[in-house]
């Protein structure tokens, strides 16, 4: 019953609305830093991508972002929309690595598929993989975890009287 009253009070996004802001936060949230690594990379170690220009790393950020968004619209349309939606909770450890695996593995394999077929080396591909994953799987959750833990102790810190 509290489940249909809330459904009443703010309704459910279609599936076509999650599928399509899916898409949308993946690219927004994937090409920025996709294009700076590649740029980086461009100029800072041109053999890494075989001396490719600003235009072509764009060009990748863009592919990646593209294979991306599709898989985050897979993952939407997979998630069942009755499913309790656990945002309000704190994820476990284990959830958050779990969660982390399995992006930086869709990272990976969309870096892959893309820098295969623009004629890169496994190294190099594995290089700017590697790169891609930690800008961004790794440095977000480290910051978000820091964050968490300073609101944390201004929390507690707070709340003990000061004598």
């Amino acid at each position: 019953m509290i489940a249909r009253i809330e459904e009443q009070v703010q309704p459910q996004p279609s599936l076509a609305k999650r599928v399509a802001l899916a898409a949308t936060t993946a690219v927004v949230f994937t090409w920025p830093p996709a294009f700076v690594v590649f740029a980086a990379a461009t100029i800072a170690a041109p053999s890494l991508t075989n001396g490719a220009g600003i235009g072509t790393a764009a060009f990748w950020a863009l592919l990646f972002a593209v294979l991306t968004a599709a898989v985050a619209m897979v993952t939407a349309l997979r998630r069942r929309a009755d499913k309790p939606d656990v945002a309000d909770t704190a994820p476990s450890t284990r959830a958050t690595v779990l969660r982390i695996a399995v992006h930086a593995l869709v990272t990976g394999g969309c870096a892959g598929l893309v820098l295969a077929w623009q004629g890169l080396s496994a190294g190099q591909i594995a290089s700017l993989a590697g790169v891609l994953i930690v800008v961004l799987h790794l440095l977000p959750m480290i910051v978000a975890r820091l964050l968490h833990r300073l609101r944390r102790r201004r929390q507690v810190g707070g709340s003990d009287p000061t004598p």
